[in-house]
C-alpha cells in the first residue's frame, strides 16, 4: 500500500464515521440511541468495525508496511 493509498483509505474510513455520527444524532434526537435499539446496536457495530480498520492501517504504517506514494 502506498502512502496515497493509505491516505485515501483513512478519508473513507472518517467519511463514514461522519455518516455514523449524522445516523447517531438522528437516533438520540428520536429518543432511540440506546442499545435496546436495533439501528443503534448496527451504527455501534458498524463504528467498531471502522476502529478496527484504522487500527490496523495505522499499524501498517508504524510498521513500514505503507510505502511511500509513486
Amino acid at each position: 500500500m502506498t502512502l496515497d493509498e493509505y491516505n485515501a483509505s483513512v478519508r473513507n474510513l472518517l467519511a463514514e464515521q461522519q455518516n455514523i455520527a449524522q445516523e447517531t444524532a438522528k437516533l438520540a434526537l428520536s429518543g432511540m440511541a440506546n442499545p435496546a435499539s436495533p439501528q443503534f446496536a448496527e451504527l455501534m457495530t458498524r463504528q467498531w468495525s471502522l476502529v478496527q480498520e484504522l487500527a490496523k492501517l495505522n499499524t501498517d504504517l508504524m510498521l513500514g508496511i505503507v510505502r511511500p506514494g509513486m
